[in-house]
């Protein structure tokens, strides 16, 4: 018999995310306040938020994130902000600080793009909800450019 470590994933049922996000964010407005929330630890000193019928926009002038902040915002649970606890410009407290503000949008919207630059990095992530269902809770970044 092998004596060797046996690793096992670590497995979470992709309706889990969504159910988690329908229980902690059932309003709109916590939706925006996440996006408000996340522009402010980015050091935006500018938020713009553009509500219609059927389409939410928020733009802000923060530091923006390269291809590693965008791993981190598609990583459910990430301890960054915590292990950060400050911003980089102003060194403002953060406010997000357990990776679950993304449940906000994910269980809120069907489709939602992120678009954002930082340095010589820039980079657009459309998500589908029933796309990525399909691909079996995968999202691809196209630096520059769209993706799905």
């Amino acid at each position: 018999m092998s004596k060797r470590p046996t690793t096992l994933p670590v497995i979470v049922d992709k309706s889990h995310l969504i159910s988690i996000g329908e229980q902690l964010y059932s309003e709109s407005v916590e939706l925006v306040r996440e996006l408000v929330n996340n522009a402010y630890d980015a050091d935006a000193t500018r938020v713009q938020v553009l509500v219609e019928q059927e389409r939410l926009a928020v733009d802000d002038n923060g530091s923006g994130m390269d291809l590693e902040g965008l791993k981190q915002y598609f990583s459910v649970g990430s301890p960054l902000k915590r292990l950060q606890g400050k911003s980089a410009l102003f060194g403002r407290d953060l406010i997000g600080q357990f990776g679950i503000g993304k449940f906000a949008t994910l269980s809120a919207c069907e489709r939602f793009r992120v678009s954002t630059r930082k340095g010589d990095f820039s980079a657009t992530v459309a998500f589908d909800k029933d796309d990525w269902w399909r691909r079996g809770g995968q999202v691809g970044a196209s630096p520059g450019g769209q993706s799905g």
